[in-house]
């Protein structure tokens, strides 16, 4: 099960590398901002994804659940700032 969860990781690494090419050729704010949650996401699984291979779990949810918590925040915050007033 270990070499399963060693896959996805290597997996999820190369979708995180691909998705910071586009954000930085990425035209629009909006696709940058896009690459950014998508690779906020694929952290996320990714630090789970240690924590199996560990053998840690509890820790390791502690940690992912805090740091969704903070991108979560920098989503809602990025979308008023890009929003603007109203």
């Amino acid at each position: 099960m270990s070499a399963y969860f060693t896959y996805l990781l290597i997996g999820l690494v190369c979708i995180v590398i691909a998705m910071l090419i586009f954000m930085f050729c990425g035209k629009l704010v909006y696709d940058k901002l896009n690459a950014l949650f998508v690779i906020n996401t694929n952290i996320v699984i990714i630090i789970m994804a240690i924590g199996f291979i560990d053998g840690r779990e509890n820790m390791y949810i502690d940690i992912a659940l805090s740091y969704a918590t903070l991108g979560f925040v920098t989503t809602v915050i990025l979308a008023k700032y890009i929003g603007g007033r109203r």
